[in-house]
Parts: structure tokens; sequence; C-alpha cells
């Protein structure tokens, strides 16, 4: 309960800087003539509130490439944000997962939660581009997120011996948009001391380009896209440790901190009917790319799947 304490005192603490901020941005003396007084007024009006709603459909539940649960899940999510172009851009998320089958009771480790809520995540990110095009030919966007993850009490409490605990970690991304391959670098640090993954690091680097099919099919741009993804994923010892559990321990003297662990791929298209709305359904998959990441794994060091989102934002 006191992290959960800590956690809303840190999002109202944030909350109210970003609520300070336009006043801090604007001019500290008005000028003169009329001129400054018209550059203030437009400056305040591009500060900006935004929502965004969103509904996942995913054929199996991944993490750091390896599968949690081989049946489908679904993913409600909602963000509310309050940023300006110039400045940052402040959002407070909250998303949850939702089983679809009893895997939970069988194989899962946290009891049957068929169509009930296996874990909810509440987050918050302060995103900011960098005006870098005429330096390096593309803006920079970076990203910083806290996420505290909460999981039911009957997922903390299950019949086998295994603990699904809350916990906590900071995200971090950087990407360049404007290249035709737009790089993108995300690192993941854990901060509580979930099954051992204390200090757990877990990053990705990809590749990515969105071609506009709209003029195919007679439509105006931005209706519809297409969107492959090329990456690898990076994991440190106490990442490997934490996700590969009795493995890791057995064969503890042979593997490297280290590991070079998943390649994975993906393609979705995107079609929006009208401005706001997306629909996207896609399809990926991940490979293990160390070999003791694929002993580790066995028959699952290639995944593949599927599915389908849902989006609006206003």
């Amino acid at each position: 309960m006191k992290k959960c304490k800590n956690t809303f005192a840190l999002l109202a603490l944030f909350g109210a800087f970003g609520f300070a901020m336009p006043a801090l941005a604007a001019p500290i003396e008005a000028a003169k003539d009329d001129a400054p007084v018209a550059a203030t007024e437009e400056d305040e009006a591009s500060w900006e509130f935004g929502a965004a709603f969103g509904l996942d459909y995913c054929s199996k539940q991944l993490t750091y490439g390896l599968v949690d649960n081989p049946h489908g899940i679904l993913t409600p999510s909602v963000e509310l944000s309050y940023g300006h172009d110039d400045y940052f851009t402040l959002a407070v998320g909250a998303e949850a997962i939702f089983d679809t089958t009893n895997y939970g009771k069988k194989d899962g480790g946290y009891n049957d939660r068929r169509y009930k809520y296996q874990e909810l995540a509440l987050g918050l990110t302060l995103s900011k581009v960098w005006k870098t095009e005429d330096v390096i030919g593309s803006n920079l966007e970076t990203a910083i997120n806290y996420t505290y993850e909460y999981h039911p009490k009957s997922c903390k409490k299950p019949a086998q011996e295994w603990s699904n605990p809350n916990t906590q970690w900071l995200n971090f991304e950087i990407s360049a948009g404007d290249y035709w391959l737009v790089p993108t670098f995300a690192l993941e640090y854990n901060l509580d001391d979930q099954q051992d993954s204390k200090g757990a690091i877990y990053a990705t680097f990809d590749l990515s380009h969105e071609f506009d099919l709209s003029e195919m099919v007679g439509c105006e741009e931005g209706f519809m896209t297409l969107t492959p993804v090329v990456g690898f994923g990076m994991g440190n010892k106490e990442r490997n440790k934490a996700d590969f559990g009795d493995w890791y321990e057995e064969h503890n003297s042979s593997v490297d901190n280290f590991m070079l662990r998943d390649g994975y791929a993906s393609l979705e298209l995107a079609i929006s009917p009208f401005d706001g709305f997306t629909v996207a359904p896609y399809i990926g998959c991940h490979q293990q790319l160390d070999s003791n990441a694929k002993d580790a794994t066995g028959s699952d060091d290639f995944v593949a799947y599927f599915g389908i989102g849902i989006g609006y934002e206003i």
C-alpha cells in the first residue's frame, strides 16, 4: 500500500509541474507594442490537452520476447496528455491485461483469471522532441516513463509455489522519426525485486518504415499505411536470471552475464477511416538468437503471433 501511495504522490507532483509550465514559459515582462502580445497568446494557445483510447487483442502474451501466455489476451488502455510542441508533453496512462482462458490456473502460476484482468499498469511519461534536424537530418524524439504494475491478490498467492507481486520500472526511448528508416532504441530498468529481478535491464533496437498505401486504394493520404519493423533485444544477468528461472541456476557457470537474446519482426496495416480513429491488424514473430536462450526456451525459441488494435485519439 505504501508503494501505491508513493506512486500517486509522484503522479500528483509531476501533474502539478506540468500545469505550472505554461505560466513559466510565458514572457516575464509584456512588451509595449502589440506584436509580442500576439505571440504570447499564440504560445499559450499551443499548450494542448489530448486523450487516447485503445483496445488490443493479441493471440499470445509476450514479455521480453518470451511467452507468458500462449492464448489470447485483451488489453484496453487510456492516456491523458498535456503538452507543447516546443517544450514537452506529460502523459498519464493506464492499461490492463485481461486473460481469455484458464491458462493461469493450469500452467501460468497466477490462478484462473479467465475474463478477468490479471495485470493493471499505471504509467507517467515525459516526452520531448529535440529540434536537431539541421544537425543530424532528423529531430530526436525522447521519452522517459515510470510504470507501476499491480497484480490482483489471486495472482500473488497461487496454488503453485510461485508468486507474482507488484512491481515497478523505468523506461527510456529515443527515436529519429524523420529518417526513411526510423531507428528506435528502448530500455527498461526494473526497480523492484520481483523474482530476483531488481536491476534487470532489457533493451531493444529496431528499424521501421511507414509506407502510405492510400493512393493505391483511391483515398487521401494517411488513410492506409503499412509498417514493417525488424529489431533485436538484449538482456543483462538479472533479466536473464529472472526470465529463465531454474534453468539459469543450473547453467549459471556457463551463461554470460549479457545476452543478445532475440530477434523480432512485425508487420502492421493501419486503416484510419476518419481523423483520430485507427484499426490496425498485425502479425509478428520472435526468434531466440543466443544459444543459451534457445536451450532455456526449448520449443518456444520461435514464437509467431497475430492481433488487431483499435485506437481513438482526440
